[in-house]
């Protein structure tokens, strides 16, 4: 079993750079063996994604095709949503196939119990967040992503994404070790909800990669960073091994 681990690349453009490393990376793993693959995309892959819209498809044909090809060889998908991708089960569950899920998953891989999240439950102090996150989780505003066109929703949702980015990067940049702290807290928090050897998470854009123990047993807390940086690294489980690889 080979599982990989990717979020946070926020693409806007199929051509930008991260698009084009997403997909030269989605067609590596085709290469392989993909019946012994599974490819967990833990939110925001997508810098705006709202619904099942056939708009928000048509911007990235070559992508949508890739991880459809990928599944059609054999390999399984999980999609874990994140903050900007949202209520996208109509699209990627029902015609390309891949498992979505909103809150944390468990797995075993390689008798290695993992837990898997998008991440954004980690800062409980951000409360304007955790608002708007009971807001468009809430199962009576769901039927309005089909009420309006994807267009719209592109066009509201990137005016409100330019704003945050501005506002949450300079934050993260001041507050790099607090948002570390957390992340390793979180980990702690929530092993009593149940028992895991790796936690693996985004949301945060902080990489971190550390050993934490929890009631004397040690696990391993991950979280993915992002696709900013100059090299993008995804982390891997294989046979039952935890790295990092560098992807170009």
């Amino acid at each position: 079993m080979e599982a990989w681990f990717i979020s946070d690349i926020h693409i806007k453009t199929a051509e930008e750079r991260n698009g084009q490393i997403l997909l030269r990376f989605l067609r590596s793993l085709l290469e392989k063996n993909p019946q012994q693959i599974h490819l967990f995309m833990l939110g925001d892959i997508f810098d705006l994604w709202i619904g099942d819209s056939q708009y928000f498809a048509n911007q990235f044909p070559d992508l949508m095709k890739a991880l459809k090809d990928l599944r059609q060889a054999g390999a399984r998908i999980t999609y874990i949503e994140g903050n900007h991708d949202v209520h996208i089960e109509g699209y990627f569950q029902k015609k390309l196939g891949v498992e979505v899920f909103v809150e944390a998953q468990y797995y075993n891989i390689d008798g290695l119990r993992v837990r898997v999240e998008h991440g954004d439950l980690i800062n409980l102090n951000d409360i304007k967040y955790l608002k708007y996150r009971a807001l468009i989780r809430n199962p009576w505003i769901k039927p309005l992503k089909d009420v309006f066109p994807g267009r719209f929703w592109a066009y509201l949702g990137n005016r409100a994404s330019k704003k945050s980015r501005a506002r949450s990067g300079d934050y993260r940049t001041r507050n790099e070790e607090q948002l570390i702290a957390m992340i390793r807290n979180h980990a702690e928090r929530v092993y009593r909800e149940g028992a895991f050897d790796v936690i693996i998470s985004g949301h945060m854009h902080v990489f971190d990669d550390t050993m934490v123990s929890v009631n004397g047993q040690k696990v391993r807390s991950v979280n993915l960073g992002s696709w900013f940086e100059d090299h993008v690294k995804v982390f891997r489980i294989k046979d039952g091994q935890c790295d990092w690889v560098t992807i170009s």
